[in-house]
């Protein structure tokens, strides 16, 4: 089987002064064998409340990180997504996806052709870089299983020849790479993957510039600083939540200090001449509105 193309120019979406970016992920409906066999929530209006949040905050572009549906091949499943993130498409906010597990479920290439069809300017890439003002964008495929060994490779390759060029890049201030299963959690449903532990987190500890690693899959927020960088997991799109390790029990220390189950969010990134402003805004379950949740900042890189 012939390797998917690898998107060679990045995307560009330009910011307005004071534009932002937001973060979503894990989107999809929970199954019925989900709520059969684990009892695992609905959550149908909290789901549809964060994107009409996430749309009213106006973003120029939005990070998709994984999972948009449960099953990559369904047809029904990827037109319910068309009907939630239609009101983001209206306003004209660019849309950067990457892969999640759920997405690749499927026999044969009928979840990829869902996927790509639905971001036409991916080109059929599995990875790729974009540029959103100052900001350079990584964007990964941590879906070793459902790619072949030499577009892993191939990826692995591009990653680092994209960390390198846009460390040299003096219009780039900061650096944020995106993968979908988070290489730290506290989470008691998957916990941290080992893979991304290995592929992706030694160049982003050695590249000048890598500032933030966003990840999902994890139905949780959870916020870590190691090695100076941070990695935040923003999985509380309105998938099934996740019970996460109590306090005393971390495997990471986890600087959010939230409940065992977080609310549902999105995430904020305002870039400015010194720094990124990060901002979740939460959603209790049964809630119509959202509230801030946390905040933080990181300075760019001298």
């Amino acid at each position: 089987m012939a390797p998917a193309p690898t998107r060679a120019a990045p995307i560009v979406v330009p910011l307005r002064e004071g534009g932002r970016v937001a973060v979503v992920s894990d989107l999809q409906r929970t199954a019925l064998v989900e709520r059969l066999f684990r009892r695992a929530e609905q959550n149908d209006a909290e789901r549809t409340g964060i994107l009409a949040a996430l749309t009213a905050a106006r973003p120029d572009a939005t990070l998709l990180l994984g999972d948009h549906v449960f099953l990559g091949a369904s047809s029904r499943a990827w037109a319910f997504f068309d009907r939630l993130v239609e009101p983001l498409r209206a306003a004209g906010v660019e849309l950067l996806p990457i892969l999640g597990n759920h997405d690749c479920w499927s026999i044969g290439p009928r979840g990829l052709r869902h996927y790509f069809s639905r971001f036409p300017r991916l080109e059929g890439s599995r990875f790729y870089t974009a540029r959103l003002g100052p900001l350079g964008i990584v964007a990964l495929d941590s879906n070793r299983l459902f790619m072949p060994s030499r577009q892993w490779d191939e990826q692995s390759l591009f990653y680092n020849e994209m960390l390198a060029h846009l460390d040299a890049d003096p219009d780039v201030r900061g650096i944020l790479v995106l993968v979908h299963h988070p290489p730290f959690t506290n989470g008691t449903v998957t916990g941290p993957s080992a893979l991304t532990q290995r592929a992706f987190v030694p160049a982003f500890f050695r590249s000048r510039k890598a500032v933030l690693m966003l990840s999902g899959h994890v139905h949780a927020y959870e916020h870590f600083v190691r090695e100076s960088r941070h990695f935040v997991v923003c999985g509380g799109g309105g998938g099934p939540r996740h019970r996460l390790r109590p306090k005393e029990r971390q495997m990471f220390r986890d600087l959010f200090d939230g409940p065992s189950i977080r609310p549902f969010h999105f995430l904020t990134l305002a870039p400015d001449d010194t720094g990124l402003d990060v901002r979740a805004l939460g959603l209790a379950k049964g809630a119509t509105r959202v509230s801030p949740m946390d905040q933080f900042r990181i300075d760019w890189p001298g």
